[in-house]
């Protein structure tokens, strides 16, 4: 299970990537390769490789499987207790 501290990590660094390594993890996500991803995003493949890299680097992670199951811990952790009071 994840701890609120790994969600609080790892959501500062999913804030860290810039609009374009967003839009291409979500390319990833969505299970496209590369040569998929930068026809969509009008770009070329070697610049999807780049935005890859710093997504791996940012994220502390190093490939798509990680990203991947980093993102669905990130999505399906549980509720966070909430206070009585």
């Amino acid at each position: 299970m994840t701890s609120v501290n790994e969600t609080s990590i790892y959501h500062l660094r999913l804030s860290s990537l810039s609009k374009r390594e967003r839009q291409v993890a979500h390319k990833i996500l969505e299970g496209l390769p590369n040569k998929s991803i930068a026809a969509q995003l009008f770009i070329s493949e070697r610049t999807v490789k780049f935005h890859c890299a710093n997504i791996y680097r940012k994220l502390e992670i190093r490939n798509r499987s990680a990203l991947m199951a980093s993102y669905f811990r990130y999505l399906y952790q549980p509720e966070p207790p909430v206070a009585n009071g």
